[in-house]
């Protein structure tokens, strides 16, 4: 198998030397000489040597080529670009592609890290996909139909496994289009907060990304290209939500009901649900007194009143992580005066280059050198692994005083800088913005302008609390009311419902609230519930993962459960459910890890990583190589198949 890069597109810029030099100015050089070593099998790009650099003090190293060899690269690179052969390289099998990771990183990944690395490199068509041991004839499955539930990253990636199985399914959308969370939340700057070199099918290859974080609007288009391209969109239903399903016993079959926004109701029999509801599905409406008696508009995030005018007005925005944070420097460019209402607050971090578009000659190289696309993804996922340093509590580290590890404290100290650079002057704001828990507690907020928005004169940052809501406006906790025009509600979303609002009736009525009554939700690996045949979650809970992209993490599960259904089918079953003793014991085995981790420890830290009876609900305590070695292959052992 080879990757042929010969063709010419005809809108591409005029390329000459400089263009070409500026390209490789601009390019990861240690994921350019791993690429252009593929390609030409020059000893000497092996053999230069590799540091490591920790950019502004800050924990997070970068693996970069060292000092003395990078005029020599980007002489060959140069070089063989300008030659502009016919590009043909062969594909790395697994264990050249572990001496090549071993070669960018000057170390080699432990093994379950590694395998995750190859199918993360993406060089097969479908690193991750679920396959028949021994494919059934057509007649098993022409009445076999898999419901998916939700159209967003989730649910596509599990029906382009389901396709290529050739296992027929529905996947059912409540929003009138696809896209879940993206197509939810249209809010004012609003983008990802994760490279979108990273948030990726690594199924789709070398996309043409125009930003390194995409707006809604080019993620949007992303998925759009990912359903025609795998030929979804006529086995989608838009418009239809799931309002209950419970198992048949007698026909070892889900009974499913929906509703469409017309009233018009269906209720059909399936072999198996797959919910990919996901985690930020249902907005928090905050319960506030007298938020009903506001005369003012008021709208959630979620529901964007873009018809409304708030140029010139006095607005106030309740909540300030991710998507407060986000949209708050637009509105107050635009707003006569904006009052901030903050309850906690969160570390904020700057990325270099957040609102960046993806230059001409970095598009250039992604498109030419092969293998570059391929290792300058893998080098931000190396990045982005290093974050799994942060979380475990180091006991020693303790004793001596300190809050949760050396490499947390560097980040807190890092950030504590960014902060006092950008709002020192002011300690009137700095003792409000500056957090007194560990960062990673919370989730990290990206830096959208938050700092610089906070010392305009139309910018208040109210701390005290609300008190309630009156006709006229707010009335903080302090005793002073602020009147205001428009109230954006920005409190994210209840990520504690998993599987809201459908109703589900399991095994002999098992439900969700008997289930989760002691401490909140819980599953087995994040996807499979006790006394719930032919059921299976994506982002259920614990599934946030400590490292690794949420698509890849996604591929990973969707093949999981697509390989646990292969093996109910080839064995000649009709069900397949967790036996509750592997729920129980792998329940057990994450309460002793997740002791070891800051969210539940952390005084005024967790936020939505930790539930109403204090436990960690949505994130999960092993390292990618753990989690990765648990859920690469079903262990049909901790089922019931029959």
């Amino acid at each position: 198998m080879t990757i042929d890069h010969s063709g010419h597109d005809p809108a591409a810029p005029s390329v000459d030397p400089a263009f070409i030099r500026r390209a490789i100015d601009q390019s990861n050089l240690n994921a350019l000489r791993i690429a252009l070593y593929q390609a030409t099998g020059d000893t000497e790009l092996a053999s230069m040597g590799v540091t490591t650099y920790a950019p502004s003090g800050t924990p997070f190293l970068s693996y970069v080529v060292a000092e003395r060899d990078v005029e020599r690269l980007k002489a060959k690179a140069l070089a063989y670009l300008e030659a502009q052969p016919h590009f043909m390289t062969p594909v790395p099998d697994r264990a050249e592609a572990y001496r090549l990771m071993t070669l960018y990183q000057g170390e080699a990944p432990d093994p379950a890290t590694a395998e995750y690395g190859y199918e993360e490199l993406g060089f097969d068509e479908f690193s991750r996909e679920a396959l028949w041991t021994s494919r059934p004839p057509p007649r098993v499955l022409e009445e076999f139909l898999v419901t998916v539930v939700g159209a967003g990253f989730s649910g596509i990636a599990a029906g382009i496994q389901l396709d290529r199985l050739g296992i027929p399914f529905r996947i059912l959308e409540r929003q009138g289009d696809i896209g879940g969370t993206w197509e939810l939340n249209d809010y004012p700057s609003a983008r990802v907060d994760i490279t979108t070199f990273l948030y990726q099918y690594k199924f789709v290859k070398n996309y043409p990304w125009r930003s390194h974080f995409a707006t809604r609007d080019e993620l949007k288009e992303y998925i759009d290209h990912v359903v025609d391209k795998f030929g979804l969109r006529n086995r989608i239903e838009t418009d239809t939500s799931v309002t209950a399903a419970h198992w048949d016993a007698a026909k070892a079959r889900w009974t499913v009901s929906t509703r469409r926004s017309s009233g018009e109701r269906e209720t059909f029999d399936c072999n198996v649900v797959i919910s990919a509801a996901g985690l930020f599905s249902t907005p928090n409406l905050p319960e506030i007194e007298g938020i009903e008696t506001f005369r003012g508009a008021i709208f959630h995030t979620t529901a964007w009143d873009h018809g409304f005018d708030y140029g010139n007005k006095a607005v106030g925005l309740i909540g300030t992580g991710s998507t407060g944070s986000q949209l708050m420097p637009e509105v107050a460019l635009q707003a006569r005066h904006l009052t901030v209402y903050q309850r906690t607050p969160h570390w904020v971090t700057p990325i270099r280059g957040y609102r960046n578009p993806v230059s001409p000659e970095t598009r250039w190289l992604l498109d030419t050198l092969p293998g570059y696309a391929n290792w300058f993804c893998y080098s931000h996922h190396v990045a982005q692994m290093q974050s799994q340093n942060l979380h475990e509590i180091d006991p020693v580290w303790q004793a001596r005083g300190g809050q949760v590890n050396e490499k947390n404290e560097q980040l807190r100290e890092g950030l504590l800088r960014y902060v006092s650079r950008k709002v020192g002057h002011r300690p009137d704001l700095m003792a409000k913005v500056v957090p007194d828990y560990a960062p990673m507690a919370r989730r990290l907020v990206v830096d959208n302008g938050w700092y610089d928005t906070l010392l305009r004169d139309n910018v208040t940052l109210e701390t005290s609390g609300i008190e309630r809501f009156t006709p006229r406006g707010i009335v903080s906790r302090d005793g002073r009311e602020t009147c205001l025009d428009l109230v954006i509600v920005g409190a994210g979303f209840k990520v504690s419902q998993y599987l809201w609002p459908v109703a589900y009736a399991g095994r002999d009525g098992a439900n969700l609230d008997d289930l989760w009554a002691r401490d909140g939700a819980r599953a087995y690996l994040t996807v499979a519930l006790p006394g719930f045949p032919n059921f299976f979650m994506l982002y259920g809970p614990n599934a946030g993962v400590r490292a690794g992209s949420f698509h890849s993490w996604m591929e990973i599960l969707t093949r999981y459960i697509c390989n646990a259904l292969v093996g109910m089918i080839e064995r000649g079953a009709s069900t397949i459910e967790v036996r509750r003793e592997a729920f129980d014991a792998y329940n057990r085995d994450l309460d002793a890890a997740m002791a070891r981790m800051l969210w539940e420890s952390e005084k005024g830290g967790g936020g939505y990583y930790v539930n109403a009876f204090g436990r960690s609900g949505v994130q999960m305590p092993w390292t990618l190589g753990e989690f990765y070695a648990r859920v690469k292959t079903p262990n049909l052992d901790d089922f019931l198949v029959d």
